[in-house]
C-alpha cells in the first residue's frame, strides 16, 4: 500500500473518545497512531518470539529466578 494513501472507518464516537480518555490522547490522529505502533510492536514481538522457539537449552534456563 502506498505510503500516502488515506483511508477511512466509521467507530462510533463513544467508543473512540473512551479510548482517547482512557490513553489521555488529545487527538484521534494521535490515538491512531499510537495503536497502529503499538501493534506494529506487538507483531515485531511474536516474529522474535517465533524465531527464537525452541532455542534455549535447560541449561541457558536459570530456575531460581523462576
Amino acid at each position: 500500500m502506498a505510503a500516502n494513501r488515506a483511508i477511512t472507518v466509521r467507530v462510533s464516537e463513544a467508543r473512540l473518545r473512551a479510548l482517547m480518555r482512557a490513553r489521555r490522547v488529545a487527538t484521534q490522529s494521535e490515538l491512531i497512531n499510537t495503536l497502529l505502533a503499538e501493534e506494529e510492536e506487538r507483531l515485531r514481538s511474536h516474529a522474535v518470539l517465533r524465531k527464537t522457539a525452541r532455542t534455549v537449552r535447560a541449561g541457558d534456563v536459570d530456575d531460581r529466578l523462576l
